[in-house]
């Protein structure tokens, strides 16, 4: 499937029923080499939640003597009733690892406002959705280290709150570079295990996510009540 970026003024704000992670297809142009600090620039359509529909992406614009690179990014998803959000980054080996769970500053950027009822901390069950989202934004307060305004964050979303994403396998990522066998073939994809790390998002995923003892306690209180 073919992901959209999110547009933040549309979603509403719905509490967060659920924070999970995952997997997503990152598909680029670029020099004709594995592993290069080139920036990679993000272009519509080129997040994908399968392999399958990554390759189809390729097939659509491909050009004679243009080389494809697909990559494995791990992601952060939240979940509400309506909504299904993915966050991830480009540009960076450990996607997200500059991002602060806790808030650090009361203050907001300059022409900026706080959205009603603003919290310090968003990675949590209940929390409003937009301002999930408005937290991983370049200019908010949740950065121990700002990225770059273009081509760096990537937020996604569905209308569809169910939608399958993949689960992060326990192995390496991996990263996949196309070659052509002739015009009237589909193109060919040699893999080898990629630089992107995913402890980043590993971390802020078991930073949001309930204790067990938590989930216990609760449910005595309501036994109790």
């Amino acid at each position: 499937m073919e992901l959209v970026q999110a547009s933040t003024h549309l979603l509403d704000s719905s509490p967060l029923k659920g924070i999970s992670r995952g997997l997503i297809y990152y598909v680029h142009t670029g020099r004709n080499a594995w592993h290069s600090t080139w920036v990679t620039q993000y272009a519509n359509g080129c997040m994908h939640t399968t392999f399958e529909s990554a390759k189809e992406y390729a097939e659509k614009r491909r050009t004679r003597g243009t080389v494809f690179y697909i990559k494995q990014l791990p992601c952060l998803i939240f979940r509400s009733q309506n909504t299904c959000v993915l966050v991830t980054e480009i540009n960076n080996r450990n996607p997200l690892s500059g991002y602060s769970p806790d808030a650090t500053t009361d203050d907001v950027a300059y022409g900026l406002n706080k959205i009603e009822g603003a919290l310090n901390n968003y990675l949590k069950i209940g929390a409003p959705i937009n301002g999930v989202v408005m937290s991983f934004l370049p200019n908010s307060r949740f950065w121990n280290v700002r990225p770059s305004p273009r081509d760096s964050v990537i937020i996604l979303a569905s209308n569809n709150p169910a939608m399958p994403v993949e689960k992060v396998p326990s192995d390496s990522l991996l990263a996949y570079k196309s070659y052509s066998i002739g015009g009237n073939y589909y193109l060919g994809w040699s893999g080898i295990e990629s630089e992107i790390k995913r402890l980043a998002v590993l971390q802020l995923y078991r930073k949001a996510k309930p204790k067990k003892s938590s989930k216990k306690d609760a449910q005595k209180t309501r036994a109790s009540s």
